[in-house]
């Protein structure tokens, strides 16, 4: 069995690798003629799986590690009768936990702290109710807006207009183009304008559910405040929208250790069932890194920053400001690549003496050790 893997996911040699011979391809490079003698195929969101990639190839499964499907052609590949897997949920912890990083430097940059502000989640799933609960453990006033949710009798959920009204608005919706709340650029000149003068809004799900002109219009005229994780025609995003967001990071919210692991063993599992193999045990991250807050640091600022460190790639960003359109997507792919090693709260241990911080930094799911 031949199975071609995206080179960024892993833990695919110890996965799929019991099961086939594995060639490692470029995410976004990926071509009709690569698959020729391919029986697997697993990728990230770089790559659109559909028939122009699938046309003529004996690919019988498609696994994406992420947990949207809007860059799979989910029913054409059904009407084939190729069989397919995504992992919903599987980074939901990294997301929120790098949603609150950039919210607080954002809001830092912004010379407002963002415990004193209220906050608006728009989409309450797996990442947005995690966003919530982060939010509210730093003591902020919380709503969300989710109308499938709302509409499946889910209670505590208010309208869109209410959520957009808040300081802090925070997109977690997928990236839909049909049924009943289509999502493709839902955030557009009327969803701006009902948001409050200096508002931040926040996005780490698709680039494409925000009208990118609409927003850098808001931005420039200085109504608004931006902070991006996620970009409108990734990777050739606007360098005017990046130079005038307050915090600007590379689409890599969910790119935690303990998230791309999970994605690839949800897909694992789920192509062992479709071809009727044993799964095998999956080597996961067992790293625990520490921190010292030290007096007269700010421990949720020193914790955030060791653990997600925003600002380094929000730096980066930046820095690829003088390259041509080109040079600069291959920095944008370059980022995401390379990006380091990154645990969740919950691996960390943290050493803290000052029990008001330890007390919070423990609702957020940090191991707190009095120092």
């Amino acid at each position: 069995m031949k199975i071609a893997v995206d080179q960024n996911i892993k833990g695919a040699e110890s996965t799929f690798g019991h099961h086939g011979e594995l060639s490692f391809l470029e995410g976004r490079a990926i071509r009709n003629e690569h698959l020729r003698d391919t029986d697997v195929l697993i990728v990230r969101t770089a790559t659109a799986v559909n028939e122009t990639l699938l046309r003529g190839t004996p690919v019988r499964f498609v696994g994406s590690t992420s947990i949207g499907i809007d860059h799979i052609d989910t029913d054409w590949l059904e009407h084939q009768g190729v069989a397919w897997a995504n992992a919903p949920g599987c980074n939901a912890d990294g997301t929120a936990q790098y949603t609150l990083a950039i919210a607080w430097l954002a809001c830092e940059r912004l010379g407002r702290p963002l415990s004193d502000l209220t906050a608006g989640v728009i989409g309450r799933g797996n990442v947005g109710s995690r966003v919530q609960a982060l939010f509210r453990a730093l003591g902020m006033r919380v709503v969300a807006n989710d109308p499938p949710l709302a509409d499946a009798g889910e209670p505590d959920l208010v309208s869109l207009d209410d959520a957009l009204a808040q300081d802090v608005v925070c997109l977690h919706v997928p990236l839909t183009r049909e049924g009943r709340y289509p999502t493709f650029r839902f955030i557009g000149r009327r969803e701006l304008a009902r948001m409050g003068p200096n508002s931040l809004l926040i996005n780490a799900s698709r680039g494409d559910v925000v009208d990118g002109d609409a927003l850098l219009g808001e931005v420039r005229a200085g109504r608004l405040h931006a902070a991006l994780d996620v970009w409108p025609g990734e990777p050739r995003i606007d360098p005017d929208l990046r130079r005038a967001t307050t915090v600007a990071t590379p689409h890599v919210a969910g790119y935690s250790d303990d998230g791309k692991y999970e994605g690839t063993r949800m897909v694992y599992r789920a192509f062992c069932a479709a071809a009727g193999l044993k799964p095998q045990p999956m080597a996961m991250p067992t790293q625990s890194p520490e921190l010292q807050i030290h007096p007269g640091q700010d421990p949720i600022a020193c914790a955030l920053e060791a653990s997600c460190f925003v600002q380094r790639h929000d730096e980066a960003m930046r820095a690829l400001a003088p390259l041509d359109a080109a040079e600069r997507a291959a920095g944008f792919d370059r980022l995401r690549r390379d990006y380091p090693s990154r645990r969740d709260f919950a691996a960390w241990q943290v050493h803290c003496s000052d029990s008001g911080p330890a007390r919070t930094l423990a609702r957020m799911g940090f191991r707190v050790l009095a120092s």
